[in-house]
């Protein structure tokens, strides 16, 4: 039956009807094809078919076919006069041949059933961004150049920007203003056309030659027309090059190999406005990177939504390479009521997502619509004619932010080796500086969430507390960053809290051993403090350590090592310098004064260096922790307070009879490193060097894991190789790689890993990221031998225990192990699957990867690491 928004006015409806009806699948399989001519309609049938003919024509045309006459009566003139068009069938043999599409919005000459064509299964590389409109006027030209600006300056890629309309130019006008241009759009489309080569390389090479002087604001530009005065006369379409070429996809691919030859990232072309058969051959290619953009008028919106039906008809995204299309809400006014604009994205998303139909199981993910909105800019309703002039007021707007979906929705894209090696290299010099922070050269560091919660906790009260955390976790990195600071609300002031309690930091006690650079700012700090608390020259740091070694002989109660220590914080401020009873005195200045310190402390193994042993060090320190915290906080008002930095095992050794408890008191502020915030330093540090685009670093603190080990894949690939192999997920297994069976593991690690695993990479050829799996794999050993190093530093007991297990034979130390394979006690291998070296497995062990390789165990199977298998899992 006619379709209710049909009348057969002219053969043209006719048509329409059989159009629709080979689009959805009611297409006889006897019927070869249909054309229809202003006199009659042509079908071609197989042989004896006509009785079924006449009974499908009476059907699809009911009421209006006439079965007698052949014939399909059209809507009657104005005189009542009978109106038909005549059908006329031809019986053959002919086989029905796979049918060859054009990207074309035009109707075909004979109407046959949709066969599915295969798809194009070449990738296109630097990819092609599509600008359409429906209309024209809805700032299209405005977002293409802004995006374009925005590769550039913000991504640091290049851009080739490809002014695609030739019936109404517009990026062309502005251009023309600024130079003479040296080839055009149509120029390219010319060269092609008449090249003989099929693949134009010639004529490619000649266009990428003259663009290249055509390169402004970091952009390629081409223009429609080299000169308006060929604006009338147009030889060469786009749709020309499709005409007698196998590839229906021809310009997609020569566009391509012009950014190739040109050594672009992107391609972005404008397109003409409305259904166009000079934009159809890119916008009816599914790979091509298609933005359409559309106003909130109704016009605009319903037409967009056409030419997404359109689209989603003739190339449907088929595969996880092809990606949808998105559209833009241009000029949304700023009083625009946000529920109505809501409802419009959430509506257009909806449609695009139903457009995705993937046609392999190869993948599970399934794309994010996208459709972003870009507010209204009086500025930008008309641009300036000046190139310069128009490019100012885009810089100024706000398309830079309002883009900001878009940037994300284009792919990551291979760099340029040069590039990595260049990134390469700035990461391994960057890297191997902060490995220590006793180097003092770190004048920034990324706040993980137990110093945010310190830092929040005590946003109104001078801090009290007590920092734990293992080698390598960040302590000294933080000490220095207060004494950088000077203030407490200079330390915690991140821009989005505000510090109303202001303290002076005062350094007591520092590491024994700092560079020059760090030096220089612990000294700074606390002369500092003594001239901003209006006190004389501080303590020496040679005084304190001489005054608590002699102190440590004495056998005095934790109360009198309580006055001792408020004593040093004292005299460290330059309150009274050598007087006993300083410190609770100091109290009263600050108050009378209306001042406020933190004290801070770190470096305590280099001044009790028998701690694990010696009750009167135990006291001393247990002082330190528990008794001088607790007496500050009785204080009224509170005007100082307290920072201090220490190993857990000091403590356990300084509290043996209630560590647990002590430790669960501070345990919001411990240094521990999870999985997370260990994937949040791989990308602060590879952003602050630009090994990773760096727009992203305020945010960090706010990603999951998921969506940082995405970031990362610019750092060192999905995979520890290429897609498609069966190695590890590359985000996992550095994780599992550097961590101990306890989940821990410590920043100095992580710093020390990217040092080596970028220097390793250096001179590589593998151009998809910039650390290499080989040189990520090769940088375990070193990493491992060192973290073997600092953990027998910090434990005796481990240090011994690793000092055994390295005069054991190679060919015992196989993984698993048994207790008899290595003849250890079982003590010591209870201390080790305690501090997370080791985990039992029935009557076998394992180690982990951080302890393995330095301590010299192999695999008791052949295979490869286990790392790569356990992080698979």
């Amino acid at each position: 039956m006619i379709p209710d928004n049909i009348s057969l006015f002219t053969w043209l409806d006719v048509e329409e009807v059989l159009v629709r009806l080979s689009q959805t699948g009611d297409w006889p399989n006897w019927l070869h094809y249909a054309r229809t001519y202003w006199d009659q309609l042509s079908l071609s049938i197989h042989p004896g078919k006509t009785e079924d003919v006449k009974k499908w024509l009476a059907c699809e045309f009911a009421p209006r076919f006439n079965e007698e006459k052949m014939e399909i009566e059209l809507e009657r003139d104005i005189d009542n006069e009978s109106r038909v068009l005549p059908v006329f069938i031809e019986e053959t043999d002919e086989q029905l041949g796979r049918l060859r599409v054009k990207p074309s919005f035009s109707r075909p000459v004979a109407i046959r059933r949709t066969v599915q064509e295969d798809q194009q299964e070449d990738e296109i590389k630097p990819h092609v961004v599509a600008f359409h409109s429906f209309k024209g006027g809805v700032g299209r030209t405005v977002q293409a150049l802004a995006l374009a600006m925005a590769l550039v300056e913000k991504r640091k890629f290049k851009v080739l920007l490809i002014d695609g309309d030739l019936e109404a130019p517009g990026i062309s006008w502005h251009f023309m203003q600024r130079m003479r241009p040296p080839i055009s759009y149509v120029d390219f489309l010319s060269l092609i056309h008449g090249d003989p080569d099929a693949n134009a390389t010639k004529s490619i090479k000649l266009a990428a030659n003259r663009l290249r002087d055509a390169l402004v604001n970091g952009i390629y530009i081409m223009p429609a027309f080299r000169n308006m005065d060929k604006f009338m006369s147009l030889d060469i379409k786009p749709e020309h090059l499709v005409q007698g070429s196998k590839d229906k996809y021809i310009l997609t691919r020569f566009l391509s190999k012009l950014g190739e030859e040109l050594g672009v990232d992107f391609v972005i072309i404008d397109l003409r406005a409305g259904l166009s058969e000079i934009s159809a051959s890119l916008l009816l290619d599914p790979r091509v990177y298609r933005v359409l953009v559309t106003t909130l008028s109704a016009q605009s919106i319903k037409g967009t939504k056409l030419l997404m039906q359109l689209l989603a008809r003739d190339a449907p995204s088929r595969r996880s390479d092809q990606p949808l299309p998105s559209v833009i809400l241009s000029q949304v006014p700023g009083d625009y009521p946000s529920e109505a604009l809501d409802v419009l994205k959430k509506e257009i998303q909806s449609d695009l997502e139903s457009m995705w139909v993937p046609s392999d199981d190869s993948s599970n993910d399934e794309p994010t619509p996208i459709c972003s909105v870009t507010a209204f800019d009086k500025d930008l309703a008309v641009l300036p004619e000046s190139w310069d002039k128009a490019v100012g007021l885009i810089k100024k707007s706000r398309f830079s932010d309002d883009l900001a979906e878009i940037l994300d929705w284009l792919p990551n894209v291979t760099q340029s080796v040069f590039g990595l090696e260049e990134k390469r290299i700035s990461l391994s010099e960057y890297a191997n500086s902060i490995i220590y922070a006793e180097a003092g050269n770190i004048a920034d560091y990324m706040r993980i969430r137990p110093l945010n919660r310190l830092v929040s906790e005590f946003s109104t009260r001078v801090p009290i507390a007590v920092v734990i955390g293992a080698k390598g976790s960040g302590k000294t990195l933080t000490y220095l960053q207060l004494a950088r600071s000077k203030e407490w609300s200079r330390f915690g002031s991140d821009g989005s809290r505000n510090i109303q309690v202001n303290a002076v930091v005062v350094p007591v006690l520092k590491p024994a051993i700092l560079e020059p650079e760090a030096m220089a700012i612990v000294n700074e700090a606390k002369n500092n403090s003594a001239k901003n608390l209006r006190l004389s020259t501080p303590y020496s740091w040679e005084d304190v350590y001489d005054d608590i070694r002699d102190r440590i002989q004495e056998d005095v109660h934790e109360s009198k090592w309580r006055d001792y220590w408020l004593d040093y914080i004292a005299w460290s401020s330059g309150f009274e310098v050598t007087k006993q009873g300083a410190g609770r005195r100091f109290l009263d200045y600050l108050r009378e004064n209306k001042l406020n310190v933190v004290a801070i402390i770190d470096g305590l193994e280099n001044y009790f260096l028998k701690l694990s042993s010696d009750e009167k060090e135990q006291t001393a320190v247990r002082s330190l922790l528990q008794d001088v915290p607790n007496w500050l906080e009785q204080q009224v008002s509170r005007p100082l307070g307290i920072l201090i930095f220490i190993r857990k095992d000091m403590v356990l050794n300084a509290l043996p009879q209630n560590s647990s408890q002590f430790i669960a008191v501070y345990r919001n502020y411990e240094l521990n490193w999870s999985s997370v915030e260990a994937l949040r330093l791989f990308a602060w540090i590879s952003m602050k060097v630009n090994a990773l685009e760096s727009e992203k670093i305020n945010m960090l603190q706010d990603l999951g894991k998921e969506q940082l080990a995405q970031i990362l894949i610019p750092l060192w690939g999905r995979k520890l190789g290429r897609e498609n192999s069966r190695e590890a997920i590359s985000a996992n297994w550095v994780i599992y790689a550097l961590s101990d069976y306890n989940g821990q593991l410590q920043a100095r690690d992580v710093v020390r890993f990217l040092s080596l695993a970028s220097n390793k990479s250096k001179g590589s050829s593998l151009d998809d990221r910039v650390l290499v799996p080989q040189a990520m794999k090769k940088s375990l050993l070193p990493c491992s031998q060192e973290k073997v190093k600092d953990a027998g530093s910090e434990s005796k007991d481990l240090a011994r225990i690793f000092d055994k297990i390295r005069e054991i034979p190679d060919d015992k130390k196989l993984i698993p192990f048994s207790r008899k394979d290595l003849e250890i006690e079982s003590n010591d291998l209870e201390l080790l699957e305690n501090s997370g070296v080791i985990r039992r497995d029935g009557e076998e062990y394992h180690i982990c990867e951080i302890f393995r390789w330095g301590l010299g165990f192999g695999l008791r199977k052949r295979g490869r690491p286990g790392v790569i298998d356990d992080a698979k899992r």
